[in-house]
């Protein structure tokens, strides 16, 4: 399915519609109906997409390729309750390769203090393409207990995923699986030094105090 959606992306003279359309997909969650779609990525949305006719090729290609999902629904017809007419839904297939991967083909960067904005990514269909690739190579299912095993360890000590995250780097990195920054080993250095500062201080003030008792003794 990757190498045919591959094949797919490479046809296309400009990947910022397709990819357009995979990420506002993704951003809806579930089921969108058509007209809906076409409202908001068209024209009159200010959309990528000019003609209706190349937006529903574009997801019929995608539904054979099993990357979105289709489903007809015959509904009430807006001008009358009595007649019914056909309508047809799409969404994102979450058991596809891609699926995890869709906001990859973003960019984010910071704007402000606390704002972020987004755009597309150089080649982003291709940016899709590499890392849904490199991920397949990965055991899913090993993948699936890590996070079961990083949600058991947040709910025994108590914490957030940061601070779960953050002892599991600490405890690889006392065991000598990885090694921290730069910064955070010049930070470890300057603690042992005061450490050792500090021992070599408090033995220093012992055997002063030995040496005192010695001279009231001799007194």
């Amino acid at each position: 399915m990757l190498d045919e959606f591959r094949r797919y992306a490479s046809l296309q003279r400009d990947q910022a519609p397709l990819a357009s359309l995979l990420i506002y997909l993704k951003r809806k969650g579930g089921w969108v109906q058509l007209n809906q779609v076409w409202k908001e990525l068209g024209p009159s949305g200010g959309g990528p997409f000019w003609n209706q006719t190349t937006l529903i090729n574009k997801l019929d290609k995608l539904e054979r390729l099993g990357v979105v999902a289709m489903e007809k629904r015959v509904l009430p017809s807006s001008r009358s309750e009595e007649k019914k007419k056909a309508n047809t839904f799409y969404r994102l297939n979450p058991v596809s390769p891609l699926y995890p991967h869709i906001y990859s083909m973003l960019k984010i960067y910071k704007e402000e203090s606390d704002k972020y904005s987004s755009e597309l990514a150089e080649k982003p269909l291709e940016r899709l393409s590499d890392l849904t690739a490199r991920s397949e190579k990965c055991d899913p299912v090993a993948e699936r207990e890590l996070e079961v095993a990083m949600e058991l360890i947040g709910e025994v000590f108590n914490v957030g995923g940061d601070e779960v995250r953050k002892m599991i780097k600490e405890r690889m990195e006392r065991k000598g699986m990885i090694k921290g920054t730069r910064s955070e080993r010049i930070k470890d250095s300057k603690k042992g030094v005061k450490k050792d500062a500090r021992i070599k201080k408090g033995k220093k003030a012992a055997e002063e105090k030995e040496d005192a008792k010695e001279e009231l003794t001799e007194a």
